[in-house]
């Protein structure tokens, strides 16, 4: 197996395990409940500095590369560079969402909840059509020199969460995961 998709199967089963954190706390919030609304912003802004960042540049060369291999599999992909420029810009919306209720500016909680969902349904049906879609299009398609391409143009950024990181700043967001894991 490819070890590029590999590696962007390792990070969507990644993200789910933050979207299941995320999920969570955005239920116990809109629900009525307590939710620790500092971690939902940690997920946030890690999903702003790490798959924005690495994750799909990675997958947008990867299409750039089926586009001229097999445009007709690209076609059936869809626009992936706009469907990450959404997810950034849902990610951003839920994330001011977050911040404004940390100012206690009294944001509708069945608001909120809809904010969030928006996020989590475009996630969850972007990450599945990527699946089922997209890699198994890249496996057939692209070429040995197609990926080596690829590899030579990757950022070499680890990830902060999930890799051997000594970054605190994530170190809440760690335990959590872990701890749904635990429970789960």
């Amino acid at each position: 197996m490819n070890k590029i998709i590999d590696k962007l199967r390792a990070d969507h089963r990644n993200l789910v395990k933050l979207l299941s954190v995320l999920k969570r706390e955005i239920d116990s919030y809109a629900n009525g409940g307590m939710a620790d609304l500092e971690l939902v912003s940690d997920i946030l802004e890690y999903h702003q500095n790490f798959p924005d960042v690495c994750h799909h540049p990675t997958e947008d060369l990867i299409h750039e590369c089926l586009k001229s291999r097999d445009p007709e599999a690209a076609r059936a992909v869809g626009d992936l560079n706009r469907e990450h420029e959404e997810m950034s810009v849902l990610c951003s919306r839920l994330a001011l969402a977050v911040e404004n209720i940390l100012k206690e500016h009294g944001l509708p909680r069945d608001w909120f909840a809809d904010v969030a969902d928006e996020f989590l349904t475009f996630m969850n049906r972007h990450m599945k059509m990527e699946e089922v879609v997209f890699f198994p299009a890249a496996i057939r398609s692209l070429d040995d020199s197609d990926w080596a391409s690829v590899e030579a143009r990757l950022a070499d950024k680890t990830d902060p969460v999930f890799d051997e990181s000594d970054e605190a700043r994530y170190e809440s967001l760690r335990r959590s995961i872990m701890t749904a894991e635990e429970a789960a």
